[in-house]
């Protein structure tokens, strides 16, 4: 029972308060005890209200910022993708232009993998039969803007891939002539990024950095297709030719992209 009067005796005084504020007396009396804290309110209440509004205002420009790094980034990214496929297209586009220049026709291939072992330098293209491509058909690469240069030729075809060994390659050999004498020579693969001429007949007056092409002969490579240069020349171990190292004319080990002669090799298989 005390509870209950204590609660209604609560509810009556609040309603009185309430009755006595909204009267004109309480207001004038409560007005002027309040009215220097008034003033403190209002400049805090401003300070605070300008505060969040600086904020608001800043966490907005940092978004926007995030938003136009997002968007900078983005357009680098797609500047960079068009300068590489711009780059890809000349590049392509002058690989096209091979076959006239030995009248047969081409194929352009992708280097999908590189052989990691020192004693074998060999690729693999991703054309195959399907392509038209066939064993000792002539692998071919640009050198700068207009020359092309050998790579090797095809060994083995897949419906979808091919393995091409380069000149390089201990296995591959190749019948060249020097192109301001004309002596004919057998190039040979020799590992090491380099390639060996040998057969060169002894009267012949080439010497180092004279230019190697194919010759034709071996009825495989198109007649004309740059090889290297002679970096030096020696007589054999018997004294009946000279022999001397060539460095390939293309960077063998940073290819990317080469072209297949379909020339379709004379010799049986």
């Amino acid at each position: 029972m005390p509870k209950k009067w204590g609660l209604f005796l609560f509810i009556f005084l609040l309603f009185l308060l309430i009755f006595l504020i909204k009267s004109d007396p309480f207001k004038s009396v409560f007005g002027f005890l309040w009215k220097p804290f008034w003033k403190v309110e209002n400049t805090l209440s401003e300070k605070i209200k300008n505060f969040f509004s600086s904020y608001v205002f800043l966490v907005g420009v940092k978004r926007e910022n995030e938003k136009l790094k997002e968007e900078n980034l983005r357009l680098k990214q797609e500047l960079s993708y068009y300068i590489e496929r711009e780059i890809l297209y000349q590049k392509l586009e002058k690989l096209y232009k091979i076959s006239p220049r030995f009248q047969y026709p081409q194929v352009v291939a992708k280097i999908i993998y590189k052989a990691v072992d020192p004693f074998s330098d060999q690729i693999i293209i991703d054309k195959g039969s399907k392509d038209g491509l066939m064993p000792q058909m002539p692998v071919l690469a640009l050198i700068g803007n207009e020359g092309v240069g050998l790579v090797g030729q095809v060994i083995e075809v897949h419906r979808n891939w091919s393995r091409v060994i380069l000149v390089t390659d201990p296995s591959f050999a190749a019948d060249v002539k020097i192109l301001r004498t004309q002596d004919r020579g057998i190039l040979k693969g020799k590992g090491e990024r380099y390639c060996a001429l040998e057969y060169l007949p002894l009267y012949s007056e080439a010497k180092a950095g004279d230019i190697v092409i194919t010759s034709g002969q071996d009825l495989i490579y198109p007649e004309g297709i740059l090889v290297g240069s002679i970096t030096n020349l020696t007589k054999d171990s018997q004294g009946l030719f000279k022999k001397g190292e060539v460095k390939p004319v293309i960077d063998l080990y940073n290819l990317n992209w080469v072209v297949v002669l379909l020339k379709i090799s004379e010799i049986p298989m």
